[in-house]
């Protein structure tokens, strides 16, 4: 579901046509699209087979087609390789030791920890720059914590993080990063504090990891900051630049930007499915080829396959909605960083697919956002005020909802759609004193009421929230109905009884709407980051085949790493996405030095 800033909630509360119904529709017709995208491949009437899309002979959809078996495994259009590079399209022929794909935080990590072993690197990227996004990388541990006298996150935690993810993860990888989180967080900050950073660690909620609170999770989302940056969470860019700065250094080359991969070669073989990995063909600003030849390790960084509208139709259909077909269809733009929306179109995945590597065995893939807001809601905070949906109805623990909003919750009210209301109660509740989650840890990060109020005001006047004197004019501004008030009046009810009768919410964290004015806000905004996981990876980050055989010379690492999430991102262990992508990348580049 997306919501477009300029309509504001008044065009959705008032039942106009939203952008939100419109794309609802919309992403249904996309993936019915991405599954005609089968016909060029399905088999056809001619031999009486039908299609899996109802393909009649001349690749058109036969409206009602029945799908047999051996059109349900027909090849999506982006499972077919392109054709070939040949030798005489090649342009230049560059070697080295390992190869590195992507110049994000997973690609110039591995970068860093070979260079750092005396292998000779080369890392391409399509993008113009290093890329990074957010800012947040958990470590279970680190120099830091123990300074500040943060304990070491408890492996139990992690076993129930592991629950939540189904058990259908590689529990493998995460404790492998569990075992060594603290030992590459240290030398990330040795390295980002003798650049002149200062280390810090985003501040909690103060209501967090009280046994008598909702929800829980751990301390531990370590960035960097200085006087020109301050904010904490967001200045991952920092990390990036420095560590591409830094392998500039240490390799004595230059990072090949603008250079687009195109095929993998196996085997002595563009697209070949036999032998080893010994290569990449990219393609370069000026339209021509060059063959970048790894004799160690190829490794695939590449990012995500969420603009890729085939791929999230076959391995990630439940968020399919979140993506525009604008997105979809726009010019891929290498160059995104903190982009709420589809990122890329899964290059790397498409390259290993096509040379025989295998899909994960976690089925859909995981994404990170995945959800919609509605006003303070917006699946990483939590809220003590009164959440409702389109027919007036509470749905949830609000509190609670930091852990299941994305997807789960919100998604599963009717249309979709969810509605938080709260007042000036809200901002002055008793024993919650708002936070700047930009603050470090340690320092005083407490906002005044008035503070937090006038930050509403900017959204009130874009339309994101609507303000009112009366629950009344507010509940009639969201286009809720009448009987909205009777549950506003219950939840109340509720509040000064000290039960929640309906979500058995922490008496402690519910907050009457009863003092004007009044706020509200619907949930038609998007909160897609991007999709986790793809290519079959063992806990060495080497790339498998169906008969989950590592293929010789084929690694991958970050957001591309397979079976490390499931069902949904839960923010529970903030920072975990960069956290993981650190350590794993890290002891694959040393991996790689020393096994290959």
């Amino acid at each position: 579901m997306y919501f477009d800033p300029n309509e504001g909630v008044g065009a959705v509360a008032r039942g106009a046509m939203s952008r939100r119904n419109f794309l609802a529709g919309a992403a249904v017709a996309a993936t019915g699209a991405a599954m005609a995208g089968l016909a060029g491949c399905a088999p056809s009437a001619e031999d009486g087979k039908v299609g899996a899309a109802g393909d009649t002979a001349d690749g058109t959809a036969a409206a009602g087609g029945a799908m047999d078996a051996d059109s349900y495994f027909a090849k999506w259009s982006f499972e077919i390789p392109d054709e070939a590079i040949a030798d005489d399209q090649i342009a230049e022929t560059i070697e080295a030791d390992i190869v590195v794909v992507g110049a994000g935080t997973g690609g110039l990590t591995v970068a860093n920890a070979a260079a750092e072993e005396g292998a000779k690197v080369v890392l391409i990227s399509a993008s113009s720059k290093p890329i990074s996004r957010g800012g947040s990388n958990h470590a279970v541990y680190s120099k830091y914590m123990e300074a500040m006298g943060i304990p070491r996150n408890d492996a139990m935690f992690f076993e129930k993080e592991l629950q939540a993810n189904g058990a259908r993860v590689d529990t493998r990888k995460w404790y492998k990063y569990y075992n060594n989180s603290e030992a590459v967080m240290n030398w990330l900050i040795d390295i980002m504090e003798a650049a002149g950073y200062t280390t810090g660690i985003e501040t909690p909620l103060p209501t967090f990891n009280n046994e008598e609170d909702s929800i829980y999770y751990v301390i531990g989302a370590h960035g960097w900051y200085d006087d020109e940056h301050p904010g904490m969470g967001m200045n991952q860019p920092l990390v990036v630049n420095e560590l591409a700065r830094r392998f500039e250094e240490l390799s004595g080359t230059t990072i090949y930007y603008k250079n687009i991969a195109r095929q993998l070669v196996r085997g002595d073989v563009p697209n070949g499915t036999e032998g080893r990995v010994t290569a990449v063909i990219a393609e370069r600003e000026d339209g021509t080829y060059a063959k970048y030849v790894g004799s160690k390790a190829v490794v695939l960084a590449t990012g995500d396959f969420s603009t890729n509208r085939q791929m999230m139709a076959k391995y990630a259909p439940q968020a399919v909605a979140y993506i525009t077909p604008d997105q979809f269809d726009a010019p891929v733009d290498y160059d995104k960083e903190l982009f709420y929306g589809g990122l890329y179109p899964g290059d790397g995945q498409k390259m290993g697919l096509w040379c025989g590597a295998a899909w994960q065995k976690a089925w859909p893939a995981c994404p990170n956002g995945g959800g919609v807001k509605a006003g303070p809601m917006d699946g990483v905070i939590p809220f003590t005020g009164c959440a409702v949906n389109r027919e007036g109805k509470r749905y949830c623990n609000e509190y609670g909802a930091l852990g299941n909003m994305p997807f789960t919750t919100q998604m599963g009210c009717p249309g979709g759609v969810s509605y938080a209301i709260w007042d000036m109660n809200y901002a002055e509740q008793y024993g919650l004193p708002w936070i700047n989650g930009s603050v470090p840890y340690g320092q005083d990060a407490s906002m005044t009421p008035e503070e937090v109020v006038a930050s509403w005001e900017p959204m009130v006047e874009n339309g994101m929230f609507v303000k009112a004197d009366t629950l009344e004019d507010l509940v009639a501004q969201l286009g809720l109905p009448e009987t909205t008030l009777d549950e506003i009046a219950a939840y109340n009810a509720d509040c000064e009884a000290g039960v929640d009768t309906q979500f058995h919410k922490n008496p402690k964290l519910m907050t009457p709407v009863a003092k004007a004015p009044f706020y509200g806000a619907a949930s038609d905004t998007s909160f897609f980051l991007t999709i986790l996981g793809g290519l079959r990876t063992d806990d060495e980050m080497r790339v498998c085949d169906e008969d989950d055989n590592p293929i010789e010379g084929l690694y991958n690492v970050g957001s591309m790493i397979g079976d490390m999430f499931y069902a949904q991102y839960t923010y529970m262990i903030p920072g975990f996405t960069y956290g993981a992508n650190l350590t794993l990348s890290y002891l694959a580049g040393k991996f790689i030095v020393e096994n290959e």
